[in-house]
């Protein structure tokens, strides 16, 4: 169905539109034009934005340093995987401190449950946190978030499948069947 006749309504994220129809009561076959008016809503509603480290500032509870660092980790985090990428060399040169500085930062992020060291330079960041995407990706990345067996990679795929068992609908080809047929 074509939406040609709605208009995007930018500061409540709604489609509102009408057009007149014609319709057929189908008891008398008399002919009825009518308005008919949409209204699609997009996004989530009742929500409150906080924009968090304007809120940690304010509160003084994260320093210019800390902050510098999270909003790196945030930028540079694969928004797919919740991995984040970088020796703490690298983070110090782009952030502008000392090595000493992002281990001990780094060190309190991880005794926070923010992040998870996977191996030198590479991090799997809480998706109960930060993550981007609906609840069942969070599920899968949580999963590896909280497991105990060292990751090497992350797939939205589903590695370990039981296989379904060979059930045959009676009156239904099997698939060897079909196979042996064309």
């Amino acid at each position: 169905m074509a939406d040609k006749h709605l208009e995007y309504m930018q500061d409540t994220q709604t489609l509102v539109g009408s057009r007149k129809r014609q319709l057929m009561d189908m008891e008398t076959g008399e002919e009825i034009l009518v308005d008919q008016i949409t209204k699609r809503v997009y996004g989530t509603k009742n929500f409150w934005k906080c924009y968090l480290m304007d809120f940690l500032t304010v509160l003084g509870i994260i320093d210019s340093k800390q902050l510098d660092i999270f909003i790196y980790i945030v930028e540079n985090t694969n928004q797919s995987t919740n991995i984040f990428l970088g020796t703490y060399k690298k983070i110090a040169a782009d952030v502008g401190c000392s090595s000493a500085t992002i281990a001990k930062i780094m060190k309190k992020l991880q005794d926070n449950k923010f992040i998870k060291k996977m191996q030198n330079g590479a991090w799997i960041v809480n998706p109960n946190i930060l993550m981007k995407g609906n609840d069942t990706k969070r599920q899968i990345l949580l999963s590896y978030y909280e497991s105990e067996d060292p990751i090497s990679e992350i797939t939205m795929s589903r590695t370990k499948r039981t296989p379904i068992e060979n059930t045959q609908i009676p009156g239904q080809m099997s698939l060897e069947d079909k196979k042996n047929a064309v």
